[in-house]
């Protein structure tokens, strides 16, 4: 999966530290992400090529002597330097420096999307101990956000339900969508497939997980059984056409195969197709 970076080791402790030529720079706009060419920018390639106050670098993370640093301002495009969107990192190589950029762009979204105060408006500043926004009028704290989502195989002997978006994703895909408060991830996965198929589950069991960047979440994959008598009817599920196009059972044998490998969700299906999960 996209995070499986080993030996590379990342390191996300707020350890603050002074920013060096061969550091790699990390700068948002509008959800996407400043790169130069199909690589991540160096602080001496942006100090080269741009006149811009690049002094006040906020540190987001390291791996193996690598550090990563973001700088809350917008740089306008070049014939180098372009804005692309996070997609970009799935495919860009190495992987590590892929999955890397990815996860401090995280971080520097937040930081660009946390400037002020959201109790009393005031500016926020950087916490000296912790990576954490504080607004020196009130004490306000806040931390990196990461949204809880779940992915859920739902499975019928030897069949397994797959699903394509209604808008924006045209690949066979699983069940997925964000936790809600108050629920566990158990009811979260009962809700979704519920509310895009009709369906009830039962015998849910915890998978794997994968952090996601690029919707800031935690993915938390699941396997479920068709609850009851359900199991053995042909015609017992909706598509929720708001979201889904397609809801359809596959046999295990006849799987589409997909050329992604990074995600959880086709990890899942891959593990399925291949009778690694009965």
């Amino acid at each position: 999966m996209f995070q499986n970076i080993q030996p590379h080791i990342l390191d996300t402790q707020y350890t603050p530290r002074a920013i060096q030529a061969t550091d790699y720079v990390v700068i948002v706009k509008g959800g996407k992400i400043l790169m130069a060419g199909k690589t991540t920018p160096t602080y001496a390639a942006l100090s080269e090529n741009y006149a811009a106050d690049l002094t006040q670098p906020d540190y987001l993370l390291s791996i193996e002597g690598h550090s990563f640093f973001f700088f809350d301002v917008i740089l306008t495009e070049t014939a180098d330097f372009s804005y692309q969107n996070l997609n970009v990192l799935r495919t860009m190589q190495p992987q590590w420096l892929a999955f890397t950029t990815a996860t401090a762009a995280h971080l520097a979204n937040w930081y660009s999307q946390n400037r002020f105060c959201g109790r009393c408006g005031q500016p926020l500043v950087k916490g000296t101990t912790q990576r954490s926004l504080i607004c020196s009028s009130c004490g306000g704290e806040i931390f990196p956000r990461i949204s809880p989502a779940i992915i859920v195989g739902v499975k019928k002997d030897n069949q397994l339900l797959l699903t394509k978006y209604a808008a924006g994703y045209d690949r066979y895909a699983l069940i997925a969508g964000f936790v809600e408060i108050g629920e566990t991830l158990e009811d979260t996965v009962r809700r979704e497939v519920f509310e895009e198929t009709g369906l009830q589950v039962d015998h849910i069991h915890y998978y794997k997980s994968q952090p996601w960047a690029f919707s800031q979440s935690i993915l938390v994959g699941f396997f479920a059984d068709i609850a009851g008598t359900e199991a053995y009817t042909t015609a017992e599920y909706h598509s929720d056409e708001a979201e889904l196009s397609v809801a359809k059972w596959f046999d295990r044998d006849k799987i589409p195969i997909d050329d992604t490998t990074l995600s959880l969700t086709w990890t899942m299906i891959t593990d399925f197709r291949a009778g690694r999960v009965k």
